[in-house]
């Protein structure tokens, strides 16, 4: 017998031997590759408390599952181009940074932070998940054991006004919002006692339920801040916050919103302090085109009411069924409305308020008109196409006069930007909005 057959047959039977040197010498096929790796995973959770500091992963798509709580001392990191998906299969599934913890999600205008809700793209719906609560150690302006959080996300408050609960950028949080019980509710950003240590920029509330933002007590500065879709208010401010805003526009559904702007001081003590009381420049409120939508929605532009202080300057109020609403003569004494422009309301541009035994009527249509403020009232301000829900333009269009009788923000800060119009958006320039938010509704 040849020598290399009597080797082959020994070969054969060295059961296990896959030495490719052998089977090379032997004239036999490859060994048998072994079975590849798993696929690495693509989901994963995020769920119970978040003790130490963490950073997720920009491949993975996180579930969050329950109330997902950053606690004290915890700083949870979120690259940009991140999906988290609220998962509908858990009761209250939220993400809520206690105060002391801090929530660090840095999207681009490429690849922003996505929170959205787990339900198939076409079938997501308002509520179908919390949203995002950050709590603070900063204003607020009920006793301390009263500045609790709605929705079970905890205490919030204090004196440390500039407080860091760390920074939203690039954001976008859709289909949040969640009624825990009646009138205790979540909306899609809620942000408590939050101080002026933190960043927040760029941010998109979309459709949903209850308030867009909240803003309840704090010091923190809110820049570039878009809402659409909201069940209730588009923006909502109250309990002592004192901080800045620029840039904010709102665009309402036709058949299911409350007001553009709602604001209170503190609703049982109309002198409490410290006051709500902000400086806010350039903001856009869409409600609804005139004979479309439902009735009854879009209620008001704004509503300042107990108490509440505060400026706000170079305002488009359009299309809600009245525009501008103030209550008690505490707020009537403390707010101011300037170089802003109020049109198209179905049932008038100013809410007929005729007081009660407590507290005299306010002149509503008077003090839009207080001289010097500069508001003009029934006058188109020739926005692109701000009611198109697909493809909005709120930019001021040919013969817009929004580019007229505005106010100049505060210079040599390091928060506003000067500006040569009225309105979130500068005529002849892209919008802001553009590259990073949705108009998605399901």
């Amino acid at each position: 017998m040849d020598p290399g057959q009597r080797n082959c047959r020994a070969c054969g039977a060295m059961t296990g031997l896959l030495l490719s040197g052998f089977f090379a010498a032997c004239g036999g096929d490859d060994p048998v590759s072994p079975a590849p790796p798993p696929p690495p995973p693509t989901t994963t959770t995020l769920s119970g408390a978040i003790t130490q500091s963490m950073e997720l992963d920009p491949d993975l798509t996180y579930h969050i599952q329950g109330t997902t709580i950053v606690e004290a001392g915890a700083t949870l990191t979120i690259p940009a181009g991140t999906l988290l998906l609220g998962d509908v299969n858990f009761t209250g599934s939220a993400l809520i940074v206690r105060q002391g913890g801090r929530l660090v999600a840095r999207g681009t205008a490429q690849e922003p932070i996505v929170f959205t809700s787990s339900n198939p793209e076409g079938s997501r719906r308002r509520g179908d998940w919390g949203g995002v609560v950050l709590n603070g150690r900063s204003n607020c302006n009920f006793p301390s054991d009263e500045c609790v959080g709605e929705g079970n996300s905890g205490p919030y408050g204090g004196t440390i006004t500039d407080d860091d609960s760390g920074q939203l950028s690039y954001v976008r949080i859709e289909h949040g919002g969640l009624e825990v019980s009646f009138g205790n509710e979540l909306n899609g950003l809620t942000l408590n006692g939050v101080g002026s240590g933190t960043q927040l920029d760029h941010i998109q509330s979309h459709y949903g339920s209850d308030d867009g933002i909240e803003l309840l007590g704090g010091t923190v500065d809110l820049k570039y801040a878009y809402v659409t879709g909201a069940s209730d208010d588009s923006f909502d401010y109250s309990t002592g916050w004192q901080g800045r805003g620029q840039f904010w526009a709102a665009q309402q559904d036709p058949h299911d919103a409350d007001n553009g702007f709602e604001v209170d001081g503190n609703e049982e003590n109309f002198d409490a302090e410290p006051f709500t009381d902000p400086d806010i420049y350039n903001v856009t409120l869409v409600g609804k085109e005139a004979g479309t939508g439902s009735a009854g929605e879009s209620k008001r532009g704004i509503i300042f009411r107990r108490g509440t202080a505060g400026s706000v300057y170079n305002v488009v109020i359009l299309g809600f069924e009245k525009g501008f609403d103030v209550d008690q003569q505490e707020t009537a004494a403390r707010v101011q409305i300037r170089n802003s422009y109020v049109f198209g309301q179905e049932d008038g541009m100013f809410e007929s308020d005729d007081g009660d035994e407590s507290d005299a009527p306010i002149d509503e249509e008077a003090l839009w008109s207080t001289d010097g403020w500069g508001n003009v009232a029934g006058v188109d301000p020739l926005l692109v196409n701000p009611f198109n829900l697909g493809m909005p333009d709120f930019r001021p269009a040919a013969g817009s006069p929004l580019t007229d009788g505005y106010a100049e923000p505060p210079a040599g800060g390091d928060f506003f930007e000067a500006v040569d119009y009225i309105g979130a958006f500068a005529p002849g320039m892209p919008q802001w909005i553009e590259g990073w938010t949705t108009t998605d509704q399901g």
